[in-house]
């Protein structure tokens, strides 16, 4: 038997395990071209959570577009409101968020939310293309991982990779690949770029067919990352929106830029920046996700904190299922204009122009203060690159009246592990755009 038969047998086998079924029916909402929510998937959470969740009861039942938004710092405030009634939290499944965004949170799900999980996981996977049971590479920071959890992963056939640069470690880790066939890599997009780079650098080489696809995950992904994991490994890089909380909500399978969504798990709404309202289709605003399935803690019109925008069809209708951008978080958009004037301003450009410069190998742009900026630069000192930096942030941006560059061998990450191409340290900065007269 088989790897890849045994753990398949075995996630069957599985309390709560994975489902043919409904793996099928995500993996066929990934591929849709156009798709919504079922309205009685909508229409039976919403019911379900009048009937036993404290703040939806006190609501009463109402249409979904009638209930309010909510967030993560609502519910992390009075995590018993959301909770259902006769739910234990010691008993039931939970996911513990980076707290990446600074308000770290713990969810919960049902059982029958959970084995959705398994098969979201089993269907998105077979949606790129790749056996879901098969060989796995995790990327990322693995700061707690014991040798005996690292040992359990390698009998799994997963490996642990959390950005190690030394050849022989490189070259055990490619020479499992050359025997596993097919294997994905996935993992926070900055950690698969050091594993790319860290091979390049050793000149080792990924045998043709040892990688099946490469996933990066919770970051923007570099024009570096972009070019050299199909020159790497043979096939191009896909990319995943998800969140702990909520799971996979979307996959851009290869070469495609937009991210299609798994409307048979979730609802997807995109609301105006400064209000509840509907953003027009294809203009950038919150994304608001309903999950239609978990019962224990349900997730109702919860804002995400990032910001996307939907694709349109030719007649100017937004695609339900699309979403051909997404912005970053909300917390992650600098201000422009004056202290007097602020307006939210986009690094979208700025960064794609800036990760073309020759000689910049990580790049990270800090906010201090409207008009006030910090280039931080992995990248050898020169005249050029700063003068370069300094000026596309005044192309982009506007009205800078103190723009500092530091060059630095590594520019450091967030607690999570993830690169931050932009740290906006000013402390409230939708307070500036709300205050009055603005």
């Amino acid at each position: 038997m088989t790897l890849s038969t045994a753990r398949r047998l075995a996630a069957r086998a599985m309390p709560h395990g994975v489902s043919e079924t409904t793996s099928a029916e995500v993996r066929g909402a990934f591929a849709a071209s156009r798709a919504s929510a079922e309205p009685a998937r909508i229409e039976g959470i919403i019911d379900g959570a009048a009937a036993t969740v404290p703040f939806y009861r006190r609501l009463g039942n109402r249409p979904l577009l009638e209930l309010p938004v909510v967030d993560k710092t609502m519910m992390v405030r009075s995590p018993e409101d959301f909770l259902a009634t006769g739910a234990r939290p010691g008993r039931l499944p939970s996911r513990m968020s980076s707290g990446s965004s600074g308000i770290p949170f713990t969810s919960y799900l049902d059982p029958d939310r959970l084995a959705r999980h398994r098969s979201q996981l089993v269907g998105g996977y077979r949606h790129l293309g790749i056996d879901p049971f098969g060989p796995v590479v995790h990327c990322r920071p693995w700061i707690h991982a014991t040798r005996s959890q690292r040992l359990s992963s390698s009998l799994r056939g997963q490996i642990l990779y959390a950005g190690e640069r030394e050849e022989a470690t490189l070259r055990r880790l490619v020479r499992r690949l050359s025997r596993a066939r097919g294997a994905l890599v996935v993992g926070l997009s900055s950690f698969v770029e050091i594993l790319l780079r860290a091979l390049e650098e050793e000149e080792i080489e990924i045998p043709d067919g040892s990688v099946g696809a490469v996933l990066g995950v919770g970051e923007p992904a570099s024009r570096y990352l972009l070019h050299r994991a199909p020159r790497a490994t043979g096939v191009p890089l896909s990319r995943r929106y998800s969140s702990m909380e909520l799971g996979i909500m979307g996959l851009a399978r290869g070469a495609d830029e937009h991210y299609h969504l798994d409307t048979s798990t979730y609802h997807v709404e995109i609301l105006e920046t400064d209000s509840d309202a509907p953003a027009a289709p294809g203009a950038v605003g919150r994304i608001v996700v309903t999950d239609l399935h978990n019962r224990a803690m349900p997730f109702l019109r919860y804002d995400t904190g990032d910001l996307g925008r939907l694709a349109r069809d030719a007649s100017g209708s937004a695609v339900p299922n699309v979403l051909a951008e997404l912005v970053g978080r909300r917390s992650d958009i600098p201000l422009g204009g004056t202290p007097e004037a602020p307006v939210r301003a986009s690094c979208y450009r700025l960064f794609m122009q800036v990760d073309r410069l020759e000689g910049i190998r990580q790049f990270q742009l800090r906010q201090h203060a409207i008009g006030e900026f910090t280039w931080v630069l992995n990248a050898q000192p020169t005249a050029e690159i700063e003068a370069s930096v300094r000026r596309l942030l005044a192309e982009e941006i506007g009205d800078i009246r103190r723009c500092q560059v530091e060059f630095v061998p590594e520019v450091p990450l967030s607690q999570s592990g993830k690169a931050r191409f932009f740290l906006n340290e000013i402390p409230d900065p939708d307070a500036l755009l709300r205050a009055p007269g603005r």
